[in-house]
């Protein structure tokens, strides 16, 4: 008969769960304005650096604004000039010029500065829209997708790129509100990846506060400890989420457990091999092995299958 002797040992309490490589930022660069693509200079999987010129929107309407704007500022300026000189040679002239006179002037200087200053504005505001017709890339990254050409035309929001930073992927995983609650930011993982047969240490970054209601799972993503070269992003990979060390835990097989789910117990061997069964409590908890928080000590010894015999029966050990 196959015995369990209960004693005390490390435990580790894991979650296993299922996760992808996905890139640690992922966007759609999108067109501010439309118009015709004069310059679309990358294809899919060319590295960008942050700011790099991605894409240009042909702006000659906008120059031929700003060039507007300009000549309006530079007739201002000669307007504004002409009313200084009138308003300081009818102050020269003192007495011999009216009041009323005096005073339009320097009204005629005050409005010609504020229309100045607001002719100005129009062309610091026709260069800073010029700019958004050259689209350039928020962070370093590889595209991924190009789904336009040049020459074409487009519309504001269309997307140009998809945009990825590969240097340092995450990896994501659906975990079930339930047991979601007991993870941290700072906790530990183990990876399995494909093709490589050492796991590998992986930290959690975000845990989602949010429940996904068609799933019931909050998305928890992780960092590993070491770049994850050659594997594409949506590459799935099993990730075993550590929940708890213990430095002296009673750890059985929930095979070993009568009525795991009500009024849980064992079948413990006495020294005279009489089989009783005995209540106890455990960690429930998704994994083929659970924690014993009560009602074993060290030094017992329970059957591994417990319907292997009834209480009252006499057993003897296979060994």
């Amino acid at each position: 008969m196959d015995l369990i002797e209960i004693k005390r040992a490390p435990a580790v309490r894991t979650l296993a769960v299922n996760g992808t490589i996905r890139p640690r930022l992922s966007v759609e660069v999108q067109a501010p304005v439309a118009g015709t693509l004069t310059a679309l200079p990358y294809d899919v999987g060319a590295q960008v650096t942050a700011g790099q010129l991605l894409a240009r929107v042909d702006d000659a309407p906008q120059r031929a604004a700003i060039s507007e704007a300009a000549a309006a500022v530079a007739a201002q300026e000669a307007t504004l000039a002409q009313a200084r000189r009138d308003f300081a040679r009818y102050e020269k002239l003192g007495q011999f010029v009216t009041r009323q006179r005096r005073e339009e002037a320097r009204l005629a200087v005050d409005q010609g500065t504020q229309e100045l200053a607001r002719r100005r504005a129009v062309v610091m505001q026709a260069r800073e829209v010029q700019q958004r017709y050259a689209i350039r890339a928020p962070f370093s990254g590889v595209i991924l997708e190009r789904p336009v050409d040049p020459g074409q035309t487009i519309g504001v929001s269309t997307v140009l790129y998809r945009l990825a930073d590969l240097s340092a992927p995450e990896i994501t995983a659906e975990v079930d509100e339930f047991y979601a609650a007991a993870l941290r930011i700072g906790g530990q993982a183990l990876l399995s990846l494909p093709g490589q047969a050492q796991s590998l240490r992986a930290a959690i970054v975000h845990v989602e506060p949010r429940v996904d209601p068609a799933t019931g799972a909050r998305e928890v993503r992780l960092r590993a400890a070491r770049p994850l070269d050659g594997l594409p992003a949506g590459v799935t990979v099993s990730v075993n989420l550590i929940i708890e060390r213990e430095k002296a835990a009673i750890s059985i097989p929930r095979g070993a457990i009568l009525r795991p789910d009500s009024n849980p117990a064992v079948h413990v061997v006495d020294g005279g091999g009489i089989v009783s069964e005995r209540g106890i409590r455990f960690v429930d908890w998704p994994a083929e092995t659970v924690t014993v928080s009560g009602g074993l000590e060290p030094g017992m010894r329970i059957l591994a299958d417990p319907q292997a015999a009834a209480p009252g029966k006499r057993v003897r050990s296979a060994r």
